[in-house]
């Protein structure tokens, strides 16, 4: 079951100034598609029928809609895209790569003489005491090869 879009209604300053955006050479195709969306949406044009015009996807319309309800033309422009918070910082990947370079056998890891990447990055996940989290063996395999470690040739 879709929801019912929310009707737009448009001052005649930002009605000017989307249909500005769209005509404008300076505009990026983002920006034209955006103001494209919000005219076609205080048109009374369903969510459905915009996606289809701008080939967009209809929650990429509803998403716009919503956006410029909430914060009128300043939501339409980009915002910044920021990256994940990094897990695995400096210390925690030097600590990594140390361990790395131990033999198993000194660390209690018995019955190996070296480690492959998976038994790495179990052996850190079963100890919480190192304070290294959990990581994935492609965090390890990463984290090796940015140091320039290659764990069948220790």
């Amino acid at each position: 079951m879709s929801r019912r879009a929310r009707p737009l209604v448009l001052a005649a300053e930002e009605r000017a100034e989307l249909e500005r955006r769209v005509r404008a050479r300076t505009s990026t195709q983002q920006a034209a598609r955006r103001a494209r969306i919000v005219l076609r949406a205080a048109d009374g044009a369903r969510n459905t029928e915009i996606a289809a015009e701008v080939g967009s996807a209809r929650h990429t319309v509803q998403h716009w809609r919503d956006r410029f309800a909430r914060e009128r033309l300043d939501g339409l422009a980009d915002r910044p895209h920021r990256p994940a918070p990094r897990r695995y910082g400096p210390a925690r990947q030097a600590a990594i790569v140390l361990l790395a370079c131990r033999a198993p056998a000194d660390v209690g890891w018995a019955g190996q003489t070296h480690w492959s990447v998976v038994d790495l990055a179990q052996y850190i996940g079963a100890h919480p005491e190192l304070d290294l989290g959990g990581p994935s063996k492609s965090t390890v395999r990463k984290i090796l090869q940015a140091a320039g470690i290659r764990l069948e040739r220790l």
